[in-house]
């Protein structure tokens, strides 16, 4: 599946929002209409409180979530005549930046963001450690 980048939008929290169009014909003059939207989320010193001490860990946030952590939202419409695809990847875009430009724009998104995915692999790792081993060899 191939995507083309189709708007970069500078946010106020200083991050960077791209939207891509990953659509693709499906059958005939039907189309899968889908846009992408990502924002690379480093996992940096923006993680300190506005008085300076720090609100996580960020060695143990960079040794579980890596260096940058990628945010990534898709809609998508399916079985669009080839004549409304332009039309309806417009109102697609506009839907998308109505409803969610003011959210990931904000100051603590980074932050709320980064803490509910390390939140979310440390539940993930407790729950397989938790989990006994099976002795099953039957195929």
């Amino acid at each position: 599946m191939s995507e083309v980048l189709i708007k970069t939008i500078d946010l106020e929290n200083g991050l960077e929002l791209k939207l891509y169009d990953s659509s693709r014909k499906v059958a005939g003059d039907r189309w899968f209409v889908s846009l992408i939207a990502r924002i690379e989320i480093p996992t940096n010193d923006s993680l300190l409180k506005e008085d300076g001490s720090p609100s996580l860990n960020i060695e143990e946030i960079r040794k579980i979530l890596g260096e940058k952590l990628l945010f990534e939202q898709k809609r998508e419409r399916i079985f669009i005549n080839e004549k409304e695809k332009d039309e309806i990847m417009k109102e697609i875009q506009g839907s998308f930046l109505s409803s969610s430009l003011s959210y990931l724009s904000h100051s603590d998104f980074p932050q709320k963001y980064i803490l509910k995915k390390f939140n979310e692999k440390i539940k993930k790792g407790s729950w397989y450690k938790d989990t006994p081993p099976t002795n099953n060899t039957s195929c």
